[in-house]
């Protein structure tokens, strides 16, 4: 079969940012040897603190044409809330050395920390847009309350002194109604600065949308590599193991990746699609996953007609701004009777 085509890469899921150069030019060696590596777009996720020049020139060597920038906030409070490491003097000087090799440059925003105002927030936008990225992702702090698989490779005092900063955060968070303003303040902010909202938490310059992510949102095929990463091949989704040494004990057994037999493609698509401006086409989406499914499917989103989640072209259905803020109440009526579907990546 040869080796497969890579159209896009992404390295992300902890700080690749940390490899040293050497470290950088065999990971590019390795992928140069399994696969057709000739990406379209190819990103790295970076903690502004751990760039240096060095580092910048071997990601460009690899192939490198997107720095995917974890800035997070622009407020050492905020960082300090977040528990970040970096400070905001650290995020200009990584944006000039990213444009100095010819990347894009997508920048990580948190909302919703712990004693943020919405004051706040806007200075953050301000800042942040004017650094001229091409591209920008504002998240809301979610903080799980439930241990994830990884955590059993986390460094320090583990999960219990996490659990107990995630409790307090909590505590101070805005809520539901705090989250919201915060959501629109980012919406009109960023859509006057010309920036496209292109998916619920995502906004791009013309042309500059991630087309790794694309991928994703559009149900597509990938393949992931490493501990806990996530693939979608065939149909079929599947993990690598989250811990550590269980990932490097599966390799050494040469053992199948694990499949979710919960997933389930048709749901899987019709959320996914949603979460972007373009919507879901029920005509293609009849085509791809069958009539009888996507009758299912309209009925569903029907019978949200009148509450000002949707707004439908044809055949064509898009989440509104309320819907945006209101997605859960929108995906949950496209999942099965007996719910037994996990979510998508």
């Amino acid at each position: 079969m040869g080796k497969p085509r890579v159209a896009t890469l992404f390295f992300g899921g902890g700080t690749p940012s940390l490899l040293e150069p050497i470290e950088v030019a065999r990971l590019g060696a390795a992928l140069r040897d399994s696969f057709d590596l000739r990406p379209f777009e190819a990103s790295v996720e970076a903690n502004p603190a751990t760039l240096d020049r060095a580092r910048i020139e071997a990601w460009a060597a690899l192939g490198i044409t997107r720095l995917s920038l974890g800035a997070q906030s622009f407020s050492p409070v905020g960082l300090r809330a977040l528990g970040r490491t970096h400070q905001p003097e650290d995020v200009p000087p990584a944006v000039a050395a990213a444009r100095s090799v010819g990347f894009d440059v997508n920048l990580d925003l948190i909302f919703g920390w712990p004693g943020q105002t919405a004051a706040g927030w806007r200075e953050d936008l301000e800042t942040a847009v004017a650094l001229g990225p091409d591209h920008l992702s504002c998240y809301p702090l979610e903080l799980a309350l439930e241990p994830e698989e990884a955590v059993a490779n986390w460094p320090g005092a583990g999960w219990r002194s996490v659990a107990r900063w995630r409790r307090r955060s909590a505590a101070g968070q805005p809520d539901d109604d705090g989250i919201a303003t915060l959501y629109e303040l980012a919406e009109a902010f960023l859509g006057r600065n010309g920036y496209r909202h292109y998916e619920i938490a995502n906004w791009a310059r013309a042309g500059k949308r991630c087309r790794h992510n694309l991928g994703y949102w559009r149900n597509g095929e990938w393949l992931g590599v490493g501990a806990g990463a996530h693939s979608h091949l065939a149909g079929v989704r599947s993990r690598n193991p989250g811990v550590l040494p269980a990932y490097i004990a599966a390799i050494d057994r040469d053992d199948q990746r694990i499949v979710d037999a919960a997933a389930d493609a048709a749901v899987d698509g019709a959320m996914l699609a949603l979460r972007l401006d373009e919507g879901l086409d029920l005509g293609r989406y009849g085509t791809r996953f069958g009539l009888d499914t996507a009758s299912r499917v309209r009925n569903a989103l029907r019978s949200l007609d009148g509450t000002r989640l949707l707004r439908w072209s044809g055949e064509r259905v898009r989440l509104t701004a309320r819907g945006r803020l209101l997605a859960s109440e929108v995906f949950v009526r496209l999942l099965p009777d007996d719910g037994n579907v996990s979510a998508p990546v």
